[in-house]
């Protein structure tokens, strides 16, 4: 079993709110995570009974249990989120009335895997009342920890899935099938009224097609046979629900050569290679889509560090209208890092910023090139080599913190 430790130690140090929605997409171990906590009561509304009882009477439901509890899957028990708000309002009060300061712990723990079913509930009853945290898959620093003798090849082609690690008899290709069946065009795309689930999956694959691309909906739209209105809807679902993101360019009012354009990725480098059709990793390693799902991997692992620390970074991509790139520009407060990803060893070598650059971040510069090697290695005064699996350690140590 693997266990996310970091994780762990920044939900038991959450003070000031009195439930945590730990939400992302299934199969990334939100439940087996929380289970570590050893909370004394656990209700799964995978179970249609408790999915009911919350449902038609969830007063009833919370009468006799004992807190801290964890409420799984919580967006099947939409009737559940006023009951809870209406008991943390009620104990807020009585703790005025006694004039008690302790500090406020975590008692209601929620898990949930469908934000389209469970944004608009969070945010009308358990506002200002719920921590909400994300939960990926592994991180490329959590495989290279607990398997010594993991390669890149392999976490090209199973991507985070903590299953596709524990259990080696199951099928990749079969998993991730099901996943897409099951998750994405069930609870996602159905539960969100699509209708044209052929249409969907055709957009799913054309999005998987572009990923670490900059995305131009108008001719994505075309090549589907699509319209257009409705490909950027199914775009904001897939992104709402932890599938897909959306890395907006670098904004400055220094600048008017910026491109607006947005860059896609997915969120998991795995499912983006199996909806490529890759069937073995050692072709895929080779193949002509390496690079683009290097750079998804290198993102993956950004969001995942961000998210997994509760760290403020912003993500942002860049390019001129004279079409010089960078892939990542990683900003808190004031900081910020350059970032591109090589997924040749020999092709890391410093870059340089070019003049629209130079004239919004005039300096220090502090810069990275994201390899697939074992160490890290200076490039220059402002330039690292860092190898994907030290990313996060680099960034943790760095001054972005």
């Amino acid at each position: 079993m693997i266990i996310i430790r970091d994780i762990l130690a920044n939900i038991q140090g959450l003070l000031g709110l009195e439930a945590l929605l730990l939400w992302g997409p299934r199969q990334v171990g939100k439940t087996t995570l929380l289970d570590q906590l050893a909370l004394p009561t656990k209700i799964f509304f995978d179970d249609l009974h408790f999915r009911e009882q919350a449902n038609k009477d969830p007063a009833f439901l919370l009468l006799n249990i004992t807190l801290p509890c964890l409420f799984d899957e919580v967006q099947y028990a939409a009737n559940l989120f006023p009951e809870i708000k209406k008991r943390i309002d009620q104990e807020r009060r009585e703790k005025l009335k006694q004039e008690n300061n302790s500090p406020v712990q975590v008692k209601y723990y929620l898990t949930g895997s469908n934000t389209t079913l469970l944004d608009e509930k969070i945010k009308e009853s358990l506002a200002g009342r719920c921590h909400l945290l994300t939960l990926h898959g592994l991180s490329v620093k959590e495989l290279f920890s607990h398997f010594h003798e993991i390669h890149l090849p392999h976490i090209f082609f199973r991507g985070g899935f903590p299953a596709l690690y524990t259990n080696l008899a199951l099928s990749v290709a079969h998993y991730l099938n099901d996943y897409i069946v099951s998750f994405i065009e069930k609870d996602i795309a159905r539960s969100a009224g699509v209708e044209k689930i052929s249409d969907f999956h055709s957009v799913l694959r054309l999005l998987a097609a572009r990923t670490g691309q900059f995305l131009n909906v108008s001719e994505l739209a075309n090549t589907a046979g699509v319209d257009q209105k409705t490909v950027s809807h199914w775009i904001s679902l897939l992104e709402r629900n932890f599938i897909v993101t959306l890395v907006s360019p670098y904004h400055s009012n220094l600048s008017k050569r910026i491109v607006k354009m947005k860059k896609i990725y997915f969120n998991d480098v795995g499912l983006a290679s199996r909806l490529q059709g890759h069937q073995d990793e050692n072709i895929l390693w080779n193949s002509p889509q390496a690079g683009a799902l290097f750079e998804t991997l290198v993102f993956s692992e950004l969001i995942k560090t961000r998210d997994n620390y509760i760290k403020d970074w912003q993500i942002y991509t860049w390019r001129t209208k004279e079409k010089t790139e960078m892939d990542f520009i990683l900003q808190s407060g004031r900081t910020h890092f350059f970032i591109e990803a090589k997924l040749g060893i020999q092709n890391a070598k410093p870059f340089p910023l070019d003049s629209e650059a130079l004239k919004v971040f005039p300096g220090p510069h502090q810069k990275i090139v994201v390899t697939a090697g074992e160490k890290l290695t200076p490039l220059d005064q402002d330039t690292m080599a860092v190898p994907i699996h030290l990313l996060g350690q680099y960034l943790l140590g760095s001054r972005m913190n």
